[in-house]
């Protein structure tokens, strides 16, 4: 077998050495003789890597920089307008928002440490469980800072998760506290209606405005028990506590618990991921240690807006926040213009990209791909002409891109004359978009690197950070780059498959000091996902390239052998069907006792005809270089169905099992 050590990707010496031939376990070169496991800025021993002390001396070394910003909510209008094809009418929301408000680090850590404050008052003490069940916000991130600081366990729950799940959270973590928002306390009543008396954590403190959703707080005030309390955030903010001195009982250490980040459920009820002091400060000096000199010297600004329950969000925040990045918040809802509108909801509004301009973005698939599909719906609407110069364009640009490695003056003319409308959408200033959570599509990529921005691949999988990919790689796709400095990979065979370890392609383990700890009391699951010696099976398969990068091609419960024998990898061949822009969700439906593969279709348009768009995903599979076995042979459209709220779980992956359950009739239909 050739071994990687000491192959040269150009100049750039080569980013991954296998380790161990026999094991087939690779690192980072940076991690040739150690992993890197403390941070880099600040600079702190072993024992020391807590979240709780990073943030201390950040505060110190950054205190009048700004660090978060959030824009006011003034009003929210709500406008009728009727359909022209039905005549029905549909109310819909916009919003007034004030300009970006700053806090600095000081001025931040006055807030974390009045919350710790008030935290500490009503009776929680180190270990215990606080619940973060809100929308990304700064309020967020400074409960969290505040709980870290007290050796407080956060427990994370995603805004668009059902009742039943807050309510599986709750009792499972016998948590002590929540934070809310307004706008949830509608779920919130429903998770604590089904809670006895006792079991209903004693302090909730929420952020938001009132007006937002008055009489789910006033249902909330009424239905709760007698020794819970409320508490709105500005208040506990604004109290006369003496929080200068506020102590823990215990001090965090680097092996304490401190985060349980709730998976979104895709199959049963939601699991708690353990990730310890350590495991987050090791992820954090390793993705410090990759990407520093992207963002040292430079005026760089985070736009924040996924979910920060997630782990990718969570871990990016939190490395904008050590390495003195200001944050600004936004939302779904608010960050293009559609749904913002002026002053006494008169005309349009800037959305929150337009009035931030960030230079960092990150977003799962979903985000970049309305992105492109955005764009491109906009250009058919466009003369034929302006349409075929574009692409032509796009094509160019993605050239030059792939022969000089990185941007130039020439690609730089093509960003000012060209593309300066699509860079407008996003504010106009963004360098870098970090893409994670599945995989994004060859097209969106190319697309988003050529008009927008340099696209940059994560892989987290229960370590916040396990790869990336990097300017310094050049125009790579496809793939998740080398090892993070804090993980190591390893190749396992894939039983009755062909892929072999000896050959550098298999199931992914991982091991490292960024890795999580287990499954918050789920230790059945832990013993199922981490052998005895550490390594963690991801159920991922990946292969690694002659330039020393990983790519992973699917799912190994997600690949199917057809009757013929022929293999079928289900997510990575559906990332390729979402090209076609007449489709805003696709299913694959493989079965080994069948010829061929259909597909469940949530369409771009409810009036879509069948028989064209299945010819258009034909045509997709064929430009995408997909073989005979891989097209689908027929599909099965789902109209006035709301694959959001039905068929995909929080974090925006489908739940193929319910999907096949649901449109069982019909897939039966097409296999006669």
């Amino acid at each position: 077998m050739e071994h990687i050590k000491g192959l040269f990707l150009g100049n750039q010496p080569n980013p991954t050495i296998e380790v161990n031939a026999k094991e087939h376990i690779f690192r980072s070169r940076h991690a040739e003789h150690g992993f890197v496991s403390t941070p880099l800025m600040p600079e702190l021993k072993k024992e020391e890597c807590t979240i709780s002390r990073v943030w201390k001396d950040t505060v110190k070394a950054n205190s009048n920089k700004p660090v978060f910003g959030n824009r006011p909510l003034i009003k929210i209008h709500s406008k009728e307008t009727k359909s022209s094809e039905n005549g029905k009418s549909k109310k819909w929301s916009y919003f007034e928002l004030g300009d970006y408000e700053w806090m600095s680090y000081c001025e931040a850590d006055e807030k974390v440490k009045k919350v710790a404050s008030i935290l500490q008052k009503h009776g929680l003490r180190h270990g215990d469980i606080v619940i973060l069940f809100c929308k990304t916000r700064a309020e967020w991130m400074i409960t969290a800072l505040a709980c870290f600081s007290m050796g407080l366990v956060i427990t994370t729950a995603y805004d668009s998760m059902p009742a039943e799940s807050v309510n599986h959270i709750i009792k499972e973590t016998e948590a002590k506290a929540i934070f809310t928002e307004t706008s949830l306390f509608g779920t919130l009543n429903k998770a604590y209606a089904e809670l006895d008396k006792e079991s209903q954590p004693k302090f909730v403190f929420y952020a938001g405005k009132e007006f937002e959703a008055p009489e789910e707080v006033k249902k909330f005030k009424d239905g709760k028990a007698d020794d819970v309390e409320i508490m709105p955030f500005h208040e506990v903010v604004d109290s006369e506590t003496d929080a200068e001195h506020v102590e823990p009982d215990v001090k965090p250490k680097p092996d304490d618990l401190a985060l349980i980040m709730y998976t979104s459920g895709s199959t049963g009820p939601p699991k708690g991921v353990e990730l310890t002091n350590a495991n987050i400060i090791a992820a954090t000096g390793a993705a410090e240690y990759l990407v520093i000199e992207l963002i040292q010297n430079e005026d760089h600004r985070y736009i924040g807006f996924l979910p920060l329950a997630h782990v990718l969000e969570f871990l990016v925040e939190f490395i904008m926040i050590s390495m003195g990045v200001p944050i600004g918040y936004g939302s779904i809802r608010t960050l293009m213009n559609d749904f913002v509108c002026g002053p006494d909801g008169e005309g349009k509004g800037e959305g929150d990209l337009k009035v931030l301009k960030p230079t960092i973005m990150a977003g799962v698939p979903a985000v970049w791909e309305k992105i492109r599909k955005g764009v491109e719906s906009k250009l058919d609407k466009q003369h034929w002409a302006v349409k075929k110069i574009f692409n032509a364009a796009i094509e160019m640009k993605w050239q030059m891109l792939q022969f000089f490695g990185k941007s130039n003056a020439v690609t730089d003319t093509y960003d000012s004359i060209i593309f300066g409308a699509i860079r407008d959408v996003t504010g106009g200033c963004l360098k870098y978009g970090l893409s994670g959570g599945a995989p994004v599509s060859f097209e969106t990529q190319k697309f988003i690197t050529s008009s927008l921005c340099f696209m940059l691949q994560g892989y987290g999988e229960c370590c916040g950070l396990a790869a990336v990919t990097l300017p310094s790689f050049g125009m790579i796709t496809g793939v998740i780059g080398p090892p993070s400095p804090s993980i190591e990979f390893r190749f396992v065979d894939v039983p009755d498959t062909d892929y072999k370890a000896e050959d550098n392609v298999g199931e992914l383990w991982l091991r490292g000091p960024s890795l999580m700890r287990g499954y918050f009391k789920r230790p059945d699951l832990t013993k199922e996902a981490i052998t005895s010696d550490g390594w963690f099976k991801t159920g991922d398969i990946a292969r690694l390239n002659k330039d020393g990068t990983f790519a992973i091609t699917d799912r190994a419960k997600n690949l199917v052998k057809l009757a013929h024998g022929e293999y079928i990898a289900l997510e990575s061949l559906e990332s390729k069907y979402r090209n076609c822009n007449n489709i805003k969700n696709i299913c694959l439906i493989a079965d080994s006792d069948k010829a061929y593969i259909v597909a469940v279709v949530e369409p771009a348009d409810d009036d879509v005809d069948k028989d064209k768009l299945l010819k258009e995903l034909q045509q997709t599979a064929s430009s995408s270089g997909c073989s005979r076995v891989e097209t689908v042979k027929d599909i099965v459209v789902t109209r006035h169905v709301d694959w959001q709220k039905e068929y995909l779980t929080t974090s925006g992956k489908i739940k193929r099992r319910d999907i096949v359950k649901e449109n069982k009739k019909e897939i039966d239909e097409i296999y006669k």
